[in-house]
Order: C-alpha cells, then sequence, then structure tokens
C-alpha cells in the first residue's frame, strides 16, 4: 500500500450538531493535497497506542493509507 502524510496542526472544540456538546477534534494538514481536514480526537485516542502514528485509509485518495504524524 502506497503512503501519504498528513501532518497534526492544532486541537480546535467544535459543538455536535446533534447533542449541542463540545467535540474536541484534531485538525491536520494533507502533504499531497494540500487539504486540511479534522478528526474527532476520541476516535484517535480510543483507537491507537500512545507514541505511535496513527494509519489510516486515505481520505483524499482511496489508493493510499495516510499517517497521521505528531499526534
Amino acid at each position: 500500500m502506497k503512503i501519504n502524510i498528513a501532518k497534526f496542526v492544532r486541537k480546535i472544540i467544535e459543538t455536535d450538531p446533534d447533542s449541542q456538546q463540545p467535540v474536541e477534534m484534531s485538525v491536520f494538514k494533507h502533504n499531497q493535497s494540500n487539504a486540511m481536514f479534522a478528526i474527532d480526537s476520541s476516535y484517535l485516542d480510543q483507537n491507537f497506542d500512545d507514541g505511535n502514528d496513527p494509519v489510516i485509509p486515505d481520505p483524499f485518495n482511496n489508493e493510499y493509507e495516510l499517517i497521521l504524524h505528531g499526534v
């Protein structure tokens, strides 16, 4: 599988439109597309080990996996 990298930018708080509760989001910058995107930080905390950069399917190119660097 081919690999791309997204670098961590910062954490932000957004309001969930259904529950109206605050949600911490981790913002990343994609190296290939230069697009920025955010992922619910609790997803990263629950599904990946501390100390390792998470690897997810690349949301911008389905032929690649994406390393989330600097979380």
